[in-house]
């Protein structure tokens, strides 16, 4: 067998390196349920199947930056009613045998007691979604667009594609678009960090900053 050239396996060693990085983020997914504290600083996670909990626990292993959801879920519990009972959960990660490991906190919610009462308000394929409590606006984007939801009833729409690719440096991602269709321009910009809204009990991973026209926002991302 003739040998492989430095520069061919070199070559060879890029490519799979490449390789697995998407395979990796194709076994990415999205994961909703309850988690709870187990022995020595365990974290246990049972997801919900449907609007049903599922039976099954995971040792749960928070990989998301600076610990997200471990951050998240301490910040909503101080704020709980009932800090003992389990706290409904939202992120992004793969599971393996009896472990899930968390990738990207998205966000975690006191009010909610059980997966029938899990909210519906983000659409699967939703790109991003940010809002701010009794603040009157919803920014959503998706593979088919992107609106900014104003009360009462007013929405912007947006082209989906500057929303359509994450960058890859840095926590701070900023997006541009123009409405051809209702006129403006708008800016988000939506950093990785810790987001808490103490009167609805979450935390989301991300905060935002939003500019359309000549109005600006602040809010929390559950999606980004």
């Amino acid at each position: 067998m003739r040998a492989m050239s430095r520069g061919a396996a070199v070559g060879a060693l890029v490519v799979g390196i490449i390789v697995s990085c998407w395979a990796t983020e194709a076994a990415a997914a999205d994961f909703r349920g309850f988690v709870t504290d187990g022995p020595a600083g365990l974290l246990v996670f049972q997801p919900c199947q449907g609007a049903a909990l599922s039976a099954r626990a995971f040792k749960l292993t928070d990989r998301s930056p600076d610990t997200a959801l471990a951050a998240g879920a301490q910040a909503v519990r101080q704020v709980m009613d009932d800090r003992s009972r389990p706290l409904y959960v939202e992120f992004a990660g793969e599971s393996a045998a009896d472990m899930v490991t968390v990738r990207r906190f998205q966000r975690a919610i006191g009010h909610i007691v059980s997966c029938a009462g899990a909210p519906k308000d983000i659409a699967a394929g939703t790109r991003l979604h940010a809002s701010a409590a009794n603040a009157g606006w919803r920014f959503v984007a998706s593979a088919t667009g992107a609106q900014l939801q104003l009360m009462p009833g007013t929405v912007v729409r947006f082209p989906a594609a500057p929303f359509s690719a994450r960058q890859k440096a840095g926590r701070t991602q900023t997006f541009d678009a123009w409405s051809a269709q209702d006129g403006g321009t708008i800016r988000v910009e939506i950093t990785e960090e810790l987001c808490v809204e103490e009167q609805t009990e979450t935390a989301s991973g991300a905060r935002i900053e939003l500019r359309y026209a000549t109005s600006s926002a602040e809010g929390c991302a559950a999606r980004f």
